[in-house]
């Protein structure tokens, strides 16, 4: 009888384990994504367009919740409301404050694929700056699962990116006449 009941306990406790070891490995294989977001002047406001990708191995994302965290205060990080939001047949999206929750109405996003929310608001892509693109993506709906932290980078203003570039061609342009003009680098006969 003894004996019975030791080899019970030892199965029970081979089991418990074997779950725990499963478990801890499903979770640890959560929802994970990357994202950016453009701006586009029209007019006075700025069309904004969120590209999302799914980086995750085998888990599909089911919610978005842009420029909002649950655990860094204080929660909700657009410099201002949007003044409205769009999503892709097969999801919705709804501002919230400084925020803008996307949720999949029957298609979530698969691992590897990427989606496209838009929203309007006022402010310029420059002021996104900080905290503005910490957000949190789920498997399920908002709040639904302890989801994971998703920090959308900001592209920077098409006038900047110009900018930029014409200073590096002029860069450029100057150090490659600089030694012909000098004489540097010729062969002389």
């Amino acid at each position: 009888m003894k004996m019975t009941h030791k080899i019970i306990h030892t199965k029970l406790f081979l089991n418990l384990l074997f779950a725990l070891g499963t478990a801890s490995i499903a979770w640890a294989q959560g929802e994970t994504a990357t994202g950016q977001v453009n701006g586009q002047p029209s007019g006075s406001l700025y069309d904004y367009t969120i590209t999302l990708d799914n980086t995750s191995g085998s888990v599909s994302i089911g919610s978005f919740w842009y420029a909002w965290t649950p655990t860094i205060s204080p929660f909700f990080y657009l410099p201002s409301t949007p003044s409205s939001a769009s999503a892709p047949t097969g999801w919705t999206a709804s501002i919230a404050a400084n925020s803008i929750q996307y949720v999949s109405s029957g298609i979530p996003l698969a691992p590897g694929q990427s989606i496209q929310f838009q929203y309007v608001a006022a402010f310029s892509p420059s002021q996104l700056t900080g905290d503005a693109g910490y957000s949190y993506v789920y498997t399920g709906g908002i709040e639904g699962d302890p989801g994971a932290l998703v920090n959308v980078q900001t592209v920077p203003e098409p006038a900047s990116s110009v900018l930029f570039l014409a200073g590096f061609l002029g860069w450029v342009g100057c150090r490659w006449r600089l030694p012909k003009a000098a004489g540097v680098g010729q062969n002389h006969v």
